[in-house]
């Protein structure tokens, strides 16, 4: 989800790119009918063949040039799981190919013309492309002006072969750390380790690279020691989220079976211990409080409106700036995130006041944590989203964020060691840092598209998208995902 941005600025760039979806197209789609027929599938059968179908255009795609890695990561992605909806609309083999295959295959084929722009020697891939008749000569002459125009902007160069490689960097650390990461658990002390467990997976998620890893041991800890991880542990941050929370999060994610009755007794202690011992638990207490909602939410354990509000109570002592100048960046906007999530209204008031407090901290090489604290990924991320929630992106326009968050990637990757050292506050920056990203490219606005295309296109490329009415095409051919502008989650 991080390329999806550069696909964008591909899809407006060129004015041939139709004729090259068409022809992946006409090649896939004869290829398949030749080895398979066409003829009706029973439903019962879909997933069989879905797995055939994949099997037949993984080997193709590596006869064709591609790396077996990168088309192993690529058909590894949940995408193609069929869900009842994709089952009702699917009754022939190409339906399959179209509905779930097709958007990854022009992905695959979108990264090589971007790795293109950079990389000499895949010159002679894109010449058997041609012979193929993959590559029409109307797109074959706007590649190369493209490239040609590169070549006048090296700087440009630089940046772009950086960031393609962003990707493909982060997902060899991890495989190269496959053993360690799936024995985390067993080290002494295993429920203090969920946190950095919790975090590693959600990094894991988002490359979706689920199904590279085997997390039976970690599923067997979460099934076996549930009185061990449901506990309330001090110094909790957005950066150390609360054990409890982690534990339900990856038993949620890896389909473990849980207790609600119990979790749920927990959840009501804490609630009762929280509105005891603060007076104002959303902002005394802002990271509890926020895991404690995620929490229910995925418990679906849903509060009354007074359990809601006695947690988020507010009193003007709260909204000063001596007070509100304490308080970490990401906790500012996720405090002003629960107001919107829980539709608290009449406070307009208060969230001045933090939206005051937060812009104090945007610097232009990036975002800090506190007033006078160091600039961070997760600190970026959360004031990319506050400014989405709200609508007011316009307001950043001018800040070279995506330099700050390509530098922390690299940074943080070379200084990462998956053991019982681990640095939580690098695993943390990183997944920020991926995060913010997805930012930069699934919230499709003119001014998410410019950061990109300025950091990573020449100038008449930047300006051709500054003038275009369509930013991002309402049906494109391949994935097209969104954030959702209340809770931050991506939406397929």
């Amino acid at each position: 989800m991080i390329l999806q941005g550069l696909f964008n600025i591909l899809d407006l760039y060129f004015s041939n790119i139709e004729l090259f979806y068409s022809n992946i197209d006409n090649y896939f789609q004869t290829q398949i009918i030749n080895s398979f027929g066409n003829s009706t599938i029973e439903r019962k059968d879909q997933n069989v063949i879905l797995e055939k179908l994949c099997s037949f255009l993984i080997n193709h795609l590596i006869e064709l040039g591609f790396k077996q890695t990168e088309i192993d990561n690529k058909f590894s992605d949940p995408i193609l799981e069929l869900k009842r909806v994709d089952k009702e609309n699917i009754s022939v083999v190409i339906d399959l190919y179209e509905n779930k295959i097709a958007p990854l295959v022009y992905e695959i084929f979108l990264e090589k013309i971007i790795n293109y722009l950079f990389d000499v020697e895949l010159a002679p891939l894109m010449l058997k492309f041609k012979d193929l008749g993959f590559l029409p000569i109307e797109f074959i002459i706007e590649l190369r002006n493209l490239k040609t125009l590169f070549e006048r902007f090296p700087e440009k160069i630089e940046n772009l072969k950086k960031y393609i490689h962003i990707q493909e960097n982060i997902i060899n650390k991890l495989r190269k750390n496959k053993q360690k990461i799936e024995y985390l658990e067993d080290l002494e002390e295993p429920y203090y380790k969920l946190q950095l467990i919790y975090l590693i997976y959600r990094i894991i998620d988002f490359f979706h690279l689920q199904k590279t890893f085997n997390f039976s041991h970690i599923k067997t800890y979460l099934e076996e020691n549930k009185d061990e991880w449901l506990i309330d542990v001090p110094l909790v941050s957005l950066t150390n989220p609360d054990v409890y929370f982690c534990g339900i999060y990856l038993a949620k994610s890896l389909k473990v079976k849980l207790d609600k009755r119990k979790i749920t007794e927990f959840l009501l202690l804490l609630y009762d211990e929280a509105i005891n011992r603060y007076e104002s638990p959303i902002i005394e207490a802002t990271d509890g409080a926020y895991y404690f909602f995620k929490s229910t939410e995925l418990m679906e354990f849903w509060l009354s409106h007074e359990q809601i509000n006695n947690i988020m109570k507010i009193y003007p002592k709260f909204f000063e700036t001596s007070y509100l100048q304490n308080l970490e960046t990401s906790e500012l906007v996720v405090i002003l995130k629960l107001y919107r999530q829980l539709g608290i209204s009449g406070i307009e008031d208060e969230i001045k006041a933090l939206i005051d407090e937060i812009e104090t901290r945007i610097t232009p090489e990036g975002v800090k944590q506190n007033r006078e604290g160091f600039i961070t990924s997760e600190a970026t991320y959360y004031v990319l989203f506050i400014n989405y929630m709200r609508n007011t992106l316009e307001r950043l326009k001018d800040y070279d964020f995506l330099n700050n968050v390509i530098q922390r990637i690299y940074r943080n990757l070379e200084l990462l060691d998956f053991s019982i050292d681990t640095n939580y506050d690098l695993i943390s920056e990183l997944f920020y840092s991926c995060e913010s990203l997805k930012l930069f490219n699934c919230i499709e606005t003119k001014e998410m598209i410019i950061h990109l295309a300025k950091y990573l296109f020449p100038e008449p490329v930047v300006n051709k998208i500054l003038v275009s009415e369509e930013i991002a095409r309402i049906k494109t051919r391949f994935r097209h995902l969104k954030v959702n502008r209340i809770s931050g989650e991506t939406i397929q």
